[in-house]
């Protein structure tokens, strides 16, 4: 018969091993580059509402929710290998092969900026002709302004860690002529770096659904997709979306216009 001691040190060493890896199996991590008010800031009050939205739907049942920031090249990469869980903020364009959960974490509108003394009008297709177009390398735009800017003007893509910072400067110091992005986190870019007023909204296309989007290779994929499809209906119908909507100055994107905020 083992001595006493050693018994109970085998059955914390035990416990210790089921802990760890109950606790890693609980862990999910979500990665994107950083697109406030989608995302924000790692670990800051209002790390960005989608953020938000996922961690009041996960973290109830249990999931330690972690969200990194790293490229989006990078992190599609990475979650496409099954080294992080999912990206934040993707169309379905974005990467087809991934797992997407059946509602959306969110919406994007997608405008076209200029600089504010900017003459130039959006009256036509034609009107792209030839202009300098600020794009972000991987990212999706949807078909139909992808086509068209490919086959009318110029595009020009940014990378690395900053792409929509750099593509702003590039506008201010007119070496593009327009910039393509989704209107909110457009202005919330410029409103950071100080240049709220030096550009405008010249046109604005279709809205389409963005989603917290799976590895095709995870194998929780599929039930963390069906867990957070359930939990939108739920923190719809409580109300806790348009509180957590709220905190960024927005309205649930399915709000009809009568129960929607002023000015948001």
């Amino acid at each position: 018969m083992k001595p006493l001691h050693a018994y109970f040190a085998c059955l914390l060493c035990a416990l210790m091993v089921v802990g760890t890896g109950r606790t890693e199996a609980a862990t999910v991590t979500f990665a994107a580059d950083e697109w406030c008010p989608v995302n924000c800031v790692p670990g800051s009050a209002r790390p960005g509402y989608m953020v938000e939205i996922i961690r009041a739907i996960l973290e109830p049942q249990g999931y330690d929710v972690r969200y990194v920031t790293v490229n989006w090249a990078r992190a599609l990469l990475y979650t496409r290998s099954g080294r992080f869980d999912a990206v934040l903020g993707a169309l379905k364009g974005d990467a087809p092969d991934f797992i997407y959960p059946d509602l959306p974490q969110g919406e994007t509108e997608v405008g076209l900026f200029v600089r504010a003394s900017s003459s130039w009008r959006y009256l036509s297709e034609a009107s792209l002709a030839n202009q300098r177009i600020g794009l972000i390398r991987d990212y999706a735009y949807g078909e139909e302004l992808e086509k068209l800017i490919t086959e009318t003007a110029r595009p020009s893509y940014a990378g690395g860690d900053h792409p929509l910072k750099l593509n702003i400067l590039q506008l201010q110091a007119e070496r593009i002529d327009i910039v393509v992005e989704d209107v909110n986190i457009f202005r919330h870019t410029a409103s950071e770096m100080g240049l709220s007023g030096a550009f405008k909204l010249a046109k604005t296309f279709s809205r389409e659904d963005i989603f917290a989007a799976f590895s095709p290779n995870g194998a929780r994929s599929r039930q963390l997709a069906e867990q957070l499809s359930a939990g939108m209906a739920d923190l719809r119908t409580s109300g806790e979306l348009q509180r957590i909507m709220s905190r960024y100055g927005l309205d649930d994107w399915l709000a009809p216009p009568d129960q929607q905020t002023p000015g948001n």
